[in-house]
């Protein structure tokens, strides 16, 4: 019986962490390195550079629970500037290559 209790609740336990879904961004130059992890409640930035002369150690956890990806968008950059760092702007998504035309008579 206890050993079903276990088995129950790890697995119960596996499938709840199994819904969780963090979105991670990184981005690393030769004086800065961001690390941005989004799991849909929380917003965890960490910035590490040394900017002329000046070290920045930058840690925070921001709670973003019913936020737009633009909000979210807005309040990293509002750190970034606000730490003075310019991360660079990521490339567009490639464009899914367009479907071929159905065959004749379907």
């Amino acid at each position: 019986m206890k050993n079903l209790t276990i088995l129950l609740l790890t697995t119960f336990s596996l499938g709840a962490s199994a819904q969780t879904r963090t979105k991670t961004s990184m981005y690393k130059t030769d004086d800065t390195k961001q690390s941005v992890s989004d799991n849909g409640k929380t917003m965890h930035i960490t910035v590490k550079s040394s900017k002329d002369g000046k070290e920045i150690n930058y840690d925070h956890t921001f709670l973003v629970s019913g936020m737009s990806q633009k909000q979210k968008d807005a309040l990293l950059k509002r750190v970034n500037d606000s730490l003075g760092i310019h991360p660079p702007i990521a490339p567009p998504a490639p464009h899914a290559a367009p479907m071929p035309p159905a065959p004749p008579g379907h």
